[in-house]
């Protein structure tokens, strides 16, 4: 179990319904957060209109301002107080682009958002242990917000929703492949030494439903929850629920059964 007193969380995407809601369940728990944001006005806002005291945020809460593909910005965000945090969330992804195309009716507006934040991170954290080496000592542990419908395992898409996942979602499912094939190669280093975290969790969520509410899901403890190997296949889930499970599950546990697994959440 992490301790709440001892323990921070650094959260990229925070604008985004999965890792806002995880946010606010930090802040609300107690836990002080560092969060990357292009515009912190609107970040404030959001928290604010769910219901979080101003209060809460100025104990808890430092937003960056920055870009998630620049070394400096995310190692500003990786540093809270002068320390390396204990946690890394990222939800980050592309908006989608409608495009004239039968073959690739959907793009994003990033296409490599994904894969060049990770390497940021990557490169973001090297620098930071290289100027203070007391905190190659202190590795986080790091979960990302990823998709069904790339897995090397079992088919985790049902049926009905295939054509959309391997065809209309072609490209932006692409990017989220890069992703997650440079956090698998970084934790594949044989020597211990050369891996910046102690453990990686990725989340494949099936398709995400709602907004900026995290009290709108229905409840982590009501998903479906499985792995690459033997996926919990269904059709939607709440970007609320995907935010707290994550806080509830590795926050909270310290990532618990899940480390180096690709976890499935469908509701």
């Amino acid at each position: 179990m992490s301790d709440k007193s001892n323990s921070t969380i650094a959260i990229f995407g925070a604008t985004g319904g999965c890792a806002n809601s995880t946010l606010v369940r930090s802040l609300l728990a107690g836990y002080d957060v560092s969060a990357l944001a292009r515009t912190p006005a609107k970040l404030t806002s959001q928290l604010l209109a769910q219901g979080l005291p101003q209060e809460t945020l100025d104990q808890h809460l430092t937003i960056v301002q920055g870009d998630a593909t620049k070394v400096e910005n995310v190692k500003r965000t990786l540093l809270l107080d002068g320390k390396l945090v204990s946690f890394i969330i990222s939800g980050l992804g592309g908006k989608p682009v409608f495009q004239k195309s039968l073959r690739k009716p959907v793009s994003i507006d990033n296409p490599d958002i994904c894969a060049t934040a990770t390497e940021t991170i990557l490169n973001a954290l090297r620098e930071i242990c290289a100027e203070n080496p007391s905190a190659a000592a202190m590795k986080p542990l790091l979960a990302y917000v990823s998709t069904t419908g790339i897995s090397n395992g079992p088919e985790d898409v049902p049926f009905g929703f295939r054509f959309l996942y391997h065809v209309l979602l072609a490209v932006p499912h692409v990017d989220k492949r890069k992703m997650e094939s440079i956090w698998t190669s970084h934790m594949a280093q044989p020597e211990a030494s050369e891996r910046l975290f102690r453990g990686v969790v990725g989340v494949r969520a099936s398709l995400l439903t709602g907004g900026i509410d995290y009290k709108s899901g229905k409840g982590w403890k009501t998903l479906r929850v499985g792995v690459e190997e033997k996926p919990a296949v269904g059709y939607t889930i709440a970007r609320a629920d995907v935010g707290e499970w994550i806080f509830e599950q590795l926050i909270k546990k310290d990532g618990g059964e899940w480390v180096g697994k690709s976890v499935t959440l469908t509701s």
